[in-house]
């Protein structure tokens, strides 16, 4: 019991020290003549405790500082560890380098070029293109005629010429007029009547033909019929204007003729 006792004691004189130690900056020397102390305490209490003569039990109590020499103090820094943050969006975990990510370039807007792209050339507006010059046609035939027939004043009534009755009396086709107005009497008793026509280019001369033959055939009628009828038909006139003919039998031929060159 006494031994246990004095173990304890021991033992609790060993913590005193060390605490005493610690608080003191771990000195070398304190440190030294208190396990000194400690060791002769522990080999006392036990060596009265024993009376057997057996060995003694000595406890040695190592201490952290006997290691290093006398006088010398070591402090124990823990190393700094930086906490890991963790990457989370955009961060990175420490002792990472973080790399720069380029900023990528949107294409400019608006008609803009972005920086390393060639323009491209814009399509120049094409010249609206104009219309041909549009020749001189000449005034209409039905204008012409019309004219014509004011001044002529025939007596009686008229009836107009169809294509049909032109190739027949006159021998004309489409091929060489390009367009045509004629007026015949509906009684045999007149021999007033006139044609209009506008001749296809070059064509005149085929045109002044037929009115050749018609005035011919009038002839030979008139010739034997009436004889004040026939007067007019000697005295026919024949006209040409450019592309326009005119071919007029009457009293007021002449003045058929006056007014067929003020139209054309």
């Amino acid at each position: 019991m006494k031994k246990k006792f004095a173990f304890a004691l021991a033992l609790m004189i060993l913590l005193t020290s060390l605490t005493a130690c610690g608080s003191k900056g771990k000195d070398g020397a304190s440190s030294s003549a208190d396990d000194a102390a400690v060791s002769s305490e522990v080999s006392s209490a036990e060596g009265g405790a024993s009376s057997s003569g057996a060995a003694s039990s000595q406890i040695d109590v190592q201490d952290p500082a006997a290691s290093n020499p006398a006088g010398s103090q070591t402090a124990t820094t823990p190393e700094a560890t930086t906490p890991q943050q963790p990457a989370g969006n955009g961060g990175a975990a420490a002792g990472q380098t973080t790399q720069q990510q380029p900023a990528t370039q949107k294409p400019s807007t608006g008609g803009g070029t972005s920086s390393g792209q060639t323009a491209k050339p814009q399509p120049q507006p094409q010249p609206t293109p104009q219309p041909p010059a549009t020749e001189n046609k000449g005034p209409a035939v039905s204008d012409v005629a019309s004219a014509v027939e004011g001044a002529l004043a025939p007596e009686g009534q008229m009836m107009s010429l169809t294509d049909s009755d032109l190739s027949s009396l006159y021998g004309l086709d489409s091929s060489s007029v390009e367009g045509f107005v004629g007026k015949v009497p509906m009684m045999n008793v007149k021999a007033t009547e006139y044609l209009v026509v506008k001749a296809v280019s070059g064509k005149a001369e085929t045109v002044k033909n037929g009115m050749l033959k018609r005035q011919a055939d009038l002839d030979a009628t008139w010739k034997q019929y009436l004889p004040e009828q026939y007067e007019l038909v000697k005295n026919y006139k024949l006209v040409t204007n450019g592309d326009y003919v005119l071919f007029a039998v009457g009293e007021n031929a002449q003045a058929a003729v006056d007014a067929f060159n003020s139209a054309t």
